[in-house]
């Protein structure tokens, strides 16, 4: 990844091509973008095999071929994701790339990238699990506000976000 240059606000931006995710990022457009900023959107892929059978996976039937077909579709899918991505910056005139990470889990490789591009703050989208789903499931956001270091601002999607507010109205 290059460095953004002295003066300008390092912005990291953390994508995965939900509509969280693009609710995020279209708001640091919109809502929080300056003339020198510099944007590093991350995508940190959390690959799956689900549409291949178990028995595919493991032992001596484990069918290689079947499984390295799939994690390429899905590569292939993370590739598109950070050329559409860089492509809005672009056409926003936006400067700044968006690039997969591999990591364990995305939460600690956001804050990680975060230190090692001296990230000014970072944006994020939150999918809104609530209770028992965000226990079990845990929460990405929730690890990236409590571990980042610096200030982060995690964006609720949108159509959630208007009905929580109108709520709130009446």
């Amino acid at each position: 990844m290059a460095q953004g240059h002295e003066g300008q606000r390092v912005v990291l931006i953390a994508l995965d091509g939900s509509e969280t995710a693009d609710n995020a990022f279209n708001w640091y457009l919109k809502e929080m973008r300056q003339p020198n900023d510099y944007v590093y959107g991350i995508i940190v892929p959390e690959f799956s095999f689900s549409g291949v059978s178990v028995i595919s996976m493991v032992g001596p039937l484990a069918d290689v071929n079947a499984l390295s077909a799939e994690f390429q579709n899905q590569y292939q899918v993370v590739e598109q994701l950070c050329a559409n991505y860089t492509a809005k910056l672009r056409s926003a005139g936006v400067k700044g790339q968006v690039d997969s990470m591999s990591g364990d889990k995305p939460g600690p490789t956001i804050c990680e990238q975060a230190g090692k591009l001296k990230a000014s703050c970072i944006v994020m989208g939150t999918r809104g699990h609530s209770g028992l789903k965000k226990l079990i499931l845990g929460s990405v956001s929730n690890y990236v506000l409590h571990h980042a270091g610096v200030p982060c601002s995690v964006i609720p999607l949108k159509q959630k976000a208007e009905e929580e507010s109108q709520g709130q109205k009446k």
